[in-house]
C-alpha cells in the first residue's frame, strides 16, 4: 500500500479509506452505528497498542505526532467547512 501519491507527493488517505474493508463494511447500508464506532474504535486502540509495544521510544514519539498533526489537519478542515457552511 502506497501511502503518498507518486506524481504529487500527497498523502492518499481518502483513497486509501475508501479501500478500507472496515470503511467498506460500515458504509454497506449507508449508516453508521454506535455498534460500527465502538468496533472501529477498539480496532484503533488494538493497532495503536500494538505499534507501541513494537516500536522504540523514537519511532514511537514520531509516529504519535504525525498522528496528532494528521488529526489537527483534520480538525482544521472540519472546522474550515464548517465556517463556509
Amino acid at each position: 500500500m502506497r501511502l503518498f501519491d507518486e506524481q504529487t507527493g500527497y498523502l492518499r488517505l481518502d483513497e486509501i479509506v475508501q479501500e478500507r474493508q472496515t470503511f467498506q463494511k460500515a458504509m454497506e447500508d449507508g449508516k453508521v452505528t454506535d455498534t460500527e464506532m465502538k468496533e472501529q474504535a477498539e480496532l484503533v486502540l488494538t493497532l495503536l497498542q500494538e505499534l507501541e509495544d513494537r516500536l522504540s521510544d523514537e519511532d514511537e514519539k514520531l509516529v504519535a505526532d504525525a498522528l496528532c498533526e494528521l488529526a489537527v489537519l483534520y480538525e482544521m478542515n472540519a472546522f474550515r467547512e464548517e465556517q463556509e457552511g
